[in-house]
């Protein structure tokens, strides 16, 4: 029954850090007046607002659990008591709850449905979804029979009791009806009139004013709208002088946990920017020139390769590419005899390009060229005399602030970070075996949307690179017939301003796209687990931001 349930609070910073970090809720879609979390099937949203206000709302999870529920809640929060009691049996409902409260004193309840069991330890992807939301109302009669009018039926046969808890719905998801002043189960707390929305699985709405009566809805933002309306699995985030995210579809499928927006993904070549930059340090260090040949910086491994590091930013270089986009289009190809398990470091790409001819002569045109940020990657490591990824987390990541973000292997995914799925007419499959088991220069690191938005804002405000070299990388460099390129980043003019700089990327179960708009200094970062999808949230958001 419950889709999305809006509730209103005046101690919205101290809700979300309570469901989030001290109850480990997962955010999925936040803006600087609103936070939503996920429940299972359901989304609970707390709206800032300048009164105080609490409810009752319940959440169902597996009966089996529930010995395990109540002891994850216990070692977080204290829980509500009741003639020396923690806990309950409602008969009637085949039930077991709990209680506890929340910062701003919303009474909270577990509900362990007894019909309903789920192996493992309980966990908050455990939670089913919102199992009852109450409505305090002096109009009690009346908000009852629209209710009813809307196929939701008074539990029992007595009808709607004005003076009484009344519960309106099947099975195991209930609107609880009340007058004001009605002394709620496990508190000495009296129920109270505030305003909230309800929005129902078929698309329905309830929508409850500050008197108690139905009233006009909430507008809803239009990108949450547009988003919900998409087949998409994943996160956006719009960062102006405000910001809004969204997190949508499952980062593990196989055990139902959902995408937040803090979740880690892939972002395939998005990376590459992170390559240019660390060259570009580099040669503000005085270690490096952009007009440096390959063939003398690492004589031994490509003798034959005369272009210069310049060339290789800008996919100008005509060095043969390990997968040549232009012919072809499975990546899995690749690994059929060099097994993706294999590509651990910079080097270990060598074998697919280096003994291949030039393709053009350096410098005749613009060709994406992957082997090339490999090339640039193994140059790092010379003049560093570190790994690759080492150099990107401590000059980059760390620089930034970007806490989140790293070059994980897949068979050792830390927590909070998306699985990617492949798309096929049996069904999905993960991207385990697709893609090179640990991300290098020419792409595969993993971010988090704000770990994105805090690059771009390092990048613009020169705590990476100096001004003049910031400008260098962001000078339009390489063109083909539609797009520009710089040192590691596309760029859109439009009447010959820039509109954008852009990243982006694409893998099998990976999509993304990032950039930075100067004319308003906003950013947007669009991450995906599936194969598609980013590109299609992007032109929604721009749509929006345009109007």
């Amino acid at each position: 029954m419950f889709k999305k349930v809006t509730l209103y609070t005046n101690k919205l910073n101290e809700m979300k850090g309570f469901y989030e970090y001290q109850l480990g809720f997962r955010i999925i879609e936040e803006d600087d007046v609103s936070f939503m979390l996920a429940i299972g099937e359901s989304q609970l949203i707390f709206r800032q607002t300048d009164r105080p206000a609490f409810y009752h709302f319940a959440f169902n999870i597996p009966g089996n659990q529930f010995s395990l529920a109540k002891g994850w809640a216990s070692s977080k929060v204290e829980l509500n008591r009741q003639e020396g009691m923690d806990e309950i049996y409602y008969a009637n409902f085949d039930a077991d709850a709990f209680y506890f409260e929340d910062p701003a004193g919303n009474i909270v309840e577990f509900l362990g449905r007894r019909n309903t069991d789920r192996m493992g330890n309980f966990t908050i992807d455990s939670l089913l979804n919102i199992s009852e939301v109450s409505i305090t109302t002096p109009h009690v009669e009346e908000v009852g029979k629209q209710i009813e009018e809307m196929d939701i039926p008074v539990r029992g046969y007595k009808g709607i009791d004005p003076n009484s808890l009344n519960f309106l719905g099947r099975e195991a998801e209930f609107i609880l009806l009340t007058p004001p002043k009605r002394i709620w189960y496990f508190s000495k707390k009296k129920s109270e009139v505030h305003p909230l929305s309800i929005e129902l699985t078929d698309g329905r709405q309830i929508d409850i004013d500050a008197e108690g009566r139905f009233g006009t809805g909430v507008p809803e933002n239009p990108l949450s709208d547009g988003l919900e309306e998409m087949e998409f699995s994943g996160v956006a985030m719009l960062k102006t002088d405000e910001i809004w995210a969204a997190a949508k579809g499952m980062a593990d499928r196989a055990n139902a946990r959902p995408n937040a927006i803090d979740t880690r993904f892939g972002i395939a070549s998005g990376c590459k920017i992170f390559t240019a930059v660390a060259v570009a340090q580099l040669v503000e260090e005085g270690k490096l020139s952009f007009d440096a040949m390959l063939s003398d910086l690492l004589p031994d491994d490509f003798p034959n390769f005369p272009v210069t590091v310049h060339q290789l930013l800008t996919h100008t270089s005509g060095i043969p590419d390990y997968f040549d986009e232009a012919v072809m289009d499975d990546y899995e190809e690749l690994w059929q005899e060099l097994p993706m398990y294999r590509m651990k470091t910079t080097r270990d790409f060598l074998p697919l390009f280096r003994d291949k001819p030039m393709v053009f002569e350096p410098g005749e045109k613009f060709q994406y060229n992957n082997a090339g940020f490999i090339a640039l990657g193994l140059i790092i490591e010379k003049l560093t005399g570190k790994p690759f990824t080492d150099v990107i987390e401590e000059q980059i990541f760390r620089r930034a602030g970007m806490e989140r973000s790293g070059y994980f292997q897949m068979d050792r995914l830390p927590a909070e970070t998306a699985i990617g799925y492949i798309d096929e007419e049996t069904g999905w499959r993960t991207n385990q075996y697709a893609i090179p088991i640990k991300g290098g220069a020419d792409g595969g690191a993993c971010v988090t949307a704000a770990d994105m938005a805090a690059f771009w804002e390092s990048l613009m405000n020169h705590r990476l690179l100096s001004e003049e070299m910031t400008r260098t990388m962001l000078t339009v460099h390489a063109s083909d017939d539609e797009d520009d390129y710089g040192y590691g980043v596309w760029i859109e003019e439009n009447g010959g301003t820039v509109r954008k700089y852009h990243v982006m990327g694409y893998d099998p179960g990976v999509s993304f796209h990032s950039g930075y708009y100067p004319a308003d200094g906003s950013v947007l970062t669009v991450l995906s687990n599936e194969s598609s999808g980013a590109a299609d949230v992007v032109r929604l958001i721009e749509e929006a931001k345009s109007k």
